[in-house]
C-alpha cells in the first residue's frame, strides 16, 4: 500500500528544493528533531537525527539514496529508527506550481498498517513544518 502526503507551499520550488537537498538542518522545520548530523555529501550521505516525541528520546539514521536535481526528487532510506518504519524508503518530490508556489509530495510503500499511520503523521508534520519555515 502506498502512503503519500502533498503540501502546497507558498515559496518557489527552487527554495524548497534547496532546503530538502541540503539534507541538513531538519530541526529548522521538523520540531520533533532537536539536532541533525550529516556525514558525506550527495548520494550516499548519512544523516542522524536526534528525535524527541513526548518523553521518548531516540535517534533516526538515514541514507540519501537518490538525489535528482533535474527532477527535484530525493529518496531517503530509514536505516535505523522506530522498528515499524525501519527499511522504508521515503520519496520527496518538489514541483513548481508558479513563481512563488510549489507542491511537495512525500510517499512510501508500506505493508504494516501501524507503519502506514506513522508515515502519514510524519509526512504531515514535515509538510506543515516546511510550510511554516518557508512562509515566514
Amino acid at each position: 500500500m502506498q502512503v503519500s502526503h502533498s503540501s502546497e507551499i507558498n515559496d518557489s520550488s527552487e527554495k524548497l528544493w534547496d532546503t530538502l537537498r541540503s539534507f541538513d538542518g531538519v530541526e529548522r522545520y521538523l520540531p520533533i528533531v532537536s539536532k541533525t548530523t550529516v556525514e558525506g555529501t550527495g548520494q550516499g550521505a548519512k544523516r542522524i537525527c536526534d528525535v524527541q516525541m513526548g518523553s521518548q528520546i531516540f535517534q533516526i539514521q538515514e541514507t540519501l539514496e537518490v538525489l535528482d536535481d533535474s527532477n527535484h526528487t530525493l529518496v531517503v532510506s530509514l536505516d535505523d529508527g522506530p522498528i515499524q518504519m525501519r527499511g522504508m524508503k521515503f520519496s520527496f518530490v518538489v514541483k513548481n506550481l508558479d513563481d512563488e508556489k510549489s507542491d511537495l509530495t512525500i510517499s512510501t510503500n508500506v505493508e504494516n498498517p501501524d507503519a502506514a499511520g506513522m508515515a502519514k503523521n510524519l509526512f504531515a508534520m514535515i509538510g506543515q513544518g516546511l510550510k511554516k519555515f518557508h512562509e515566514l
